[in-house]
C-alpha cells in the first residue's frame, strides 16, 4: 500500500509540474513592459526555467516508472537528483520572477502631472501648489527608474541659444 502509495504522489507531482507548464507561458504576457535592457537576459532565464520544468517532469515520470519497477537503488538515487536539482530550480524561478518585477517597478506608466511651461513633475500625491512637491524630469526619472541622465543641446536649441555657433 505504502509503494502505491508513493507512485501516486510522484505522479500527482507530474500533474502539477504539468500545471506549472502551462501557467509559466503567462509570464511570457509580462515581457512586453520590460525594459529593452533586461529584456533579452530574462526572457533567456524564462526559457530555461520552462526547460527545467519539462525536465522535472519527465522526472517525475521516471522516478514512477522505477517506484512501480521496484528498482530500489536507482528509485532512491533519482530521488536524490530530483530533490538537488528541485532546490536549483526553486532558486532561479525566484530570480526569474524578482528581476522581471524589479524591471517591471522601474518602468514609467501612467499619466505624468508634468508643468506646461518648464516641465517638472509634480509627485503624485504632491499638493500642485506646493514647490516641494515638483521636481525636474531628470531627477524625478532618476528616482523611479535606473537611468541616468546625460546633457546636451539639440540643433533646434542651438540656432535659438547660440546662433553664431550653428552653421
Amino acid at each position: 500500500m505504502q509503494h502505491l502509495l508513493s507512485i501516486a504522489m510522484i505522479l500527482t507531482g507530474a500533474v502539477v509540474m504539468l500545471f506549472s507548464l502551462v501557467k509559466a507561458r503567462e509570464l511570457h504576457i509580462l515581457t512586453p513592459f520590460i525594459p529593452e535592457r533586461s529584456k533579452a537576459e530574462i526572457i533567456r532565464f524564462l526559457r530555461l526555467h520552462r526547460g527545467m520544468m519539462f525536465f522535472f517532469l519527465l522526472g517525475y515520470c521516471v522516478v514512477a516508472g522505477v517506484f512501480f519497477l521496484r528498482v530500489a537503488f536507482v528509485g532512491e538515487l533519482l530521488v536524490g537528483v530530483v530533490f538537488l536539482l528541485g532546490s536549483l530550480f526553486v532558486l532561479l524561478g525566484l530570480h526569474i520572477q524578482t528581476r522581471m518585477l524589479l524591471e517591471i517597478k522601474n518602468t514609467l506608466h501612467g499619466l505624468l502631472p508634468i508643468c506646461a511651461s518648464c516641465k517638472k513633475i509634480r509627485s503624485n500625491d504632491g499638493d500642485p501648489y506646493d514647490p516641494a512637491s515638483w521636481s525636474t524630469v531628470e531627477k524625478f526619472i532618476s528616482a523611479k527608474t535606473s537611468a541616468d541622465f546625460t546633457h546636451s543641446i539639440c540643433p533646434d536649441c542651438l540656432k535659438k541659444l547660440y546662433p553664431d555657433l550653428y552653421k
